[in-house]
């Protein structure tokens, strides 16, 4: 199976979500992944947070759709700065309408964030280690 490229990917996400076109087209944007996926997860939260139930389930639908599909840095993307940003504080409601397999990757990056500090302390203390032995 040959898996979409970033361009592909993008072509898809504004033909399924015209509303962010020229957000995400923007000359400033274009071929850089990562701010073209974060004005898709803006376009998510406001959804999320208005509980647009409709654009909530297209959005969950439309990742959850193209995550096994896409080449890894879109799938990097999707993970980080969509589904890794989305904020269900003010709706509840909104995370139940995740697919099992976004709820469990979401489940893992907030454990791994929630790591981050005990990971930086032992980095911390291994670089101090290896840097005394010079």
């Amino acid at each position: 199976m040959t898996l979409k490229d970033q361009h592909s990917f993008i072509e898809d996400l504004v033909n399924h979500f015209p509303e962010i076109k020229d957000e995400v087209l923007d000359d400033d944007w274009t071929g850089l992944i990562t701010l073209q996926i974060g004005c898709f997860m803006r376009f998510t939260q406001k959804a999320i947070d208005t509980n647009d139930i409709t654009t909530i389930k297209n959005c969950f639908r439309f990742v959850d759709d193209n995550l096994d599909a896409v080449e890894f840095n879109v799938e990097n993307s999707l993970t980080i700065s969509w589904l890794g940003k989305l904020d269900f504080a003010k709706n509840k409601v909104a995370f139940d309408l995740l697919s099992t397999k976004l709820k469990n990757l979401y489940t893992q990056l907030r454990q791994w964030n929630t790591d981050i500090p005990k990971n930086q302390k032992l980095n911390t203390f291994l670089h101090h280690i290896t840097k005394n032995k010079h």
